[in-house]
């Protein structure tokens, strides 16, 4: 009789809390999703349509949550004998979300309502070309714990050819008073990671003081503190 040698790890034995408080402390404790931060660098057609006094600077403050990027491939059944499975052939990168608040004369409404007027006008209906609307969108997962540099970004994507898809509708009613939050649905080609995708330009350095595009893109270089 041929006897085939299991490959499946033996069950781990003896596990305590101080193996997991020790896990989780070994690379500066558990990540946090309030920390996070998202920069929006209009298209220039987009800024010229704007005379509201907005920044890029303001949509950082005002986003109130959003989303890590996913990405996922499209896939064919295949079969040869036995149980079938998946071929991908496809990358397929997600939209995103992003929820912002509103101040009070609904700037930000009208700042991606216009947005979406410079891709489509709405005397014409004419589409605009893409490189006049479109723009890369950077996401930061940031830590308490500040790096050797003084920053404390840990995870960075840039998405590549962004623009808003869809302003989702925004309920009103007398039955609350809450803030007003105005949710976005972006669309990008691709996204790239800073330091770990060598082709990727890092968008803005992150200081002690604050932050600012290495290209002076948002508001001519003007420094944002951090939230944290």
């Amino acid at each position: 009789m041929v006897v085939i040698a299991s490959s499946e790890p033996a069950a781990p034995k003896n596990l305590t809390m101080d193996d997991f408080r020790s896990l989780n402390t070994k690379y500066g404790d558990l990540a946090k999703s309030s920390r996070f931060l998202v920069v929006i660098p209009p298209p220039t057609k987009v800024v010229n349509y704007n005379s509201l006094g907005f920044s890029a600077a303001d949509l950082t403050y005002l986003c109130e949550s959003a989303e890590m990027p996913g990405r996922g491939f499209m896939s064919d059944d295949a079969r040869y004998y036995g149980p079938g499975f998946k071929i991908p052939y496809k990358t397929n990168y997600d939209d995103l979300n992003l929820t912002f608040l509103c101040r009070d004369n609904f700037i930000e409404r009208e700042f991606f309502d216009n947005w979406l007027e410079v891709i489509n006008p709405s005397n014409t209906y004419d589409f605009e070309y893409r490189s006049n609307y479109d723009t890369n969108l950077y996401i930061y997962q940031m830590s308490d714990i500040q790096n050797s540099d003084g920053t404390q970004q840990r995870y960075v994507y840039t998405l590549e050819h962004a623009y808003p898809l869809l302003i989702n509708p925004q309920p009103v009613t007398w039955a609350d008073d809450n803030f007003h939050r105005l949710t976005v649905t972006f669309t990008y080609t691709r996204w790239r990671r800073q330091t770990l995708d060598s082709t990727l330009t890092p968008p803005f350095v992150l200081a002690t003081n604050g932050l600012a595009l290495a290209n002076n893109q948002l508001t001519g270089g003007t420094t944002i503190p951090l939230l944290f």
